[in-house]
């Protein structure tokens, strides 16, 4: 995934831990002890971290976050949200790969106000931005659609996202992820498979469009 302790300025890497306080093993487990414990005694957190200039460790990612797509390429898919979800448009994003299909799809619930602005300039017309019945017109909008995936497509490059890092093709939803339908856990972090399983058509149906050409 391009982390690497010899990075610079910031070694990255998964953080691993030894010592007297430590994990010893999973009860009558064996497998999963040799999975997590290696042969020098090291446990794998499975936390993805980096170090700043103060020796400090801050978490960036996970491993079973990281996901590989059919032509071979891995994808960190948290690290990928989170760089999207820097755009304005963007409320909550979950960002989806199948490892048997070579690109990404994604569920994007936008901001109220960004997509009441963007559906305003499509149409020409004032469109506010607690109009539920609009904004739900407005998600359809093939126009608004394509404004939305402009927006998507400026913060991947403003972040240097490689191709096969980058949705290729989305579904819209005025339904935010929470802890109420499932989609959320209490520290607010998208439940993956849950997430999946609520769209799933709406994935299925994205992918067997395939791959666009740009």
């Amino acid at each position: 995934m391009g982390y690497s302790s010899e990075d610079k300025p910031n070694p990255r890497g998964e953080i691993c831990v030894r010592g007297d306080m430590s994990f010893v093993g999973y009860y009558k487990d064996p497998e999963n002890t040799k999975k997590t414990i290696d042969s020098e005694g090291w446990t794998h957190t499975g936390d993805v971290g980096e170090i700043d200039v103060n020796g400090r460790f801050r978490i960036i990612d996970r491993v079973k976050n990281i996901m590989k797509l059919a032509q071979g390429e891995y994808v960190a898919i948290e690290r990928v949200e989170s760089l999207y979800s820097a755009a304005s448009v963007v409320s909550q994003i979950f960002v989806y790969g199948d490892s048997l299909q070579a690109y990404l799809v994604a569920v994007l619930v936008p901001e109220p106000v960004q997509l009441s602005l963007i559906a305003s300039k499509v149409w020409g017309t004032k469109v506010e931005p607690d109009n539920v019945e609009q904004l739900a017109k407005a998600i359809k909008d093939p126009e608004v659609q394509i404004a939305l995936k402009a927006s998507l497509d400026v913060e991947a490059q403003r972040n240097g996202l490689k191709g096969f890092e980058r949705v290729k093709r989305f579904v819209v939803s005025l339904e935010p992820f929470s802890v109420e339908n499932n989609c959320l856990t209490p520290t607010l972090k998208i439940r993956r498979k849950d997430a999946y399983n609520k769209y799933k058509t709406e994935i299925d149906n994205m992918y067997a469009l395939g791959e666009p050409k740009l």
